[in-house]
This record gives C-alpha cells, structure tokens and sequence, in this order.
C-alpha cells in the first residue's frame, strides 16, 4: 500500500476516534507533533486516545494494537511509515 494511502486513513482514524468534527485530513499536517507542550498542544490530548486509535488503526490496516509504541506516535508520518513497514513484513511473509 502507497505510504500516501496509509496517510490518508491515519488522519481519517484520528478525526474519528477523536471526534474532530470540524477537522478534515487536510487540516492535519503529516509532521505535526502528536503530543505537544502546555505553549503548543498536540493532536492527541490522552494517553486513553492512543489506545483507542491503536485499536481502530490494528482494525483497520489488520496489525496487532501491541505492534504500535511511543516511537510510531510521533506524528502521521511516523505512524504511517511503521504501518507501511508492518503491511510489507505481512506481505513477504
């Protein structure tokens, strides 16, 4: 699967999971800090919201939750890139 594709239904699990109603994929920068400071928040507010998007994103692109870990989520870039990897080990295997 395209790096771009797996981009594109990261940010669209993020808007859902976290009901970012007024947010669209496009609002959502691929190098933009998950987790941010108190002067700059991040995406993801809660450490409860990086299980439920483990969750969705194992559903989604059919990787275990526990494959996914505080280097994947840095940023859509970085996430996507580990699922990238996670799909073509699945694919050679």
């Amino acid at each position: 699967m395209e790096l771009n594709v797996i981009q594109e239904k990261v940010k669209q699990c993020i808007i859902d999971v976290l009901e970012l109603d007024n947010i669209t994929a496009e609002d959502i920068k691929n190098d933009a800090p998950f987790f941010g400071t108190d002067e700059e928040p991040g995406i993801i507010q809660d450490s409860l919201a990086v299980l439920e998007l483990s969750t969705r994103l194992g559903e989604e692109f059919g990787i275990i939750p526990t494959e996914f870990n505080e280097e994947s989520f840095q940023n859509v870039d970085t996430l996507s890139a580990m699922i990238q990897r996670n799909l073509l080990v699945a694919v050679e295997d």
